[in-house]
């Protein structure tokens, strides 16, 4: 069975104001869902740019970042979008969830996207909501203090013409310093990733504590030829880790 990869990495925003979460509808293969307010990053986004600019097209609601809150990491087979010669999709997710307050705007419903309705939904109603498994793991996340998000500028876009390869890294940070890490491959958990490198670079064993920063950068390939060239979007998740040292 000839399964296409597919690496999604997407980004999502927790707006919670007066016992009510921010939530889109998401118009869904099988009928609407209620999801949190987010989606796919765009070619070369860091993923709090991602994460803002969704929150707009989705809710009309402009807004500020405070806290990463979590990554959730899923890796299953799809039926959706196969491409022709292929008999499914190898799908790896990658979920970036931040908490954030509005700044500005009003709410407005999307037109001609992925949803069509945009509401404040009181948190005592959410258990009884049709929505995503994803609203239920990004509120166990906002339970948390998260860590705060310090405010980047967008990445430049990337021109017409130019190939992107997507590519996920995960590094650990120790207390002291010490770091290890490198580029996933498909369908990896970044935090075994993780605790993998220490034991491979540094003959460490640690534990893999939560996320301290996502980030997203993009390098020219030196492969990138003469026809416009191609370039590596590499998305970034960096986690605290305890353990020897």
């Amino acid at each position: 069975m000839a399964l296409f990869p597919r690496l999604r990495v997407s980004a999502y925003v927790i707006c919670v104001d007066d016992e009510r979460v921010l939530l889109s509808r998401w118009i869904g293969y099988d009928g609407p869902q209620w999801s949190l307010a987010g989606g796919g990053l765009d070619p070369g986004e860091n993923p709090q740019q991602g994460a803002l600019r969704e929150l707009f097209e989705e809710t009309g609601y402009v807004g500020e970042l405070d806290a990463l809150l979590g990554i959730d990491v899923q890796h299953f087979e799809s039926d959706r979008h196969v491409p022709e010669g292929y008999d499914g999709v190898d799908v790896h997710a990658v979920r970036i969830v931040y908490r954030g307050h509005v700044t500005g705007g009003e709410l407005t419903h999307e037109v001609g996207g992925t949803s069509d309705l945009a509401e404040w939904v009181p948190l005592d109603k959410l258990s009884s909501l049709d929505a995503v498994p994803l609203v239920a793991i990004g509120m166990a996340m906002n339970d948390g203090d998260g860590v705060p998000v310090a405010r980047v500028g967008p990445n430049p876009p990337i021109a017409d013409g130019v190939r992107v390869e997507l590519r996920v890294a995960a590094f650990g940070h120790r207390a002291d310093g010490a770091t290890a890490g490198g580029l996933l491959a498909h369908g990896d958990d970044p935090v075994e990733v993780v605790r993998a490198a220490f034991l491979e670079q540094r003959g460490e064993e640690v534990t893999v504590g939560p996320p301290r920063d996502a980030s997203g950068t993009v390098e020219p390939r030196e492969d990138g030829g003469d026809d416009g060239g191609s370039v590596r979007w590499v998305v970034r998740l960096d986690y605290d880790v305890i353990g020897a040292g």
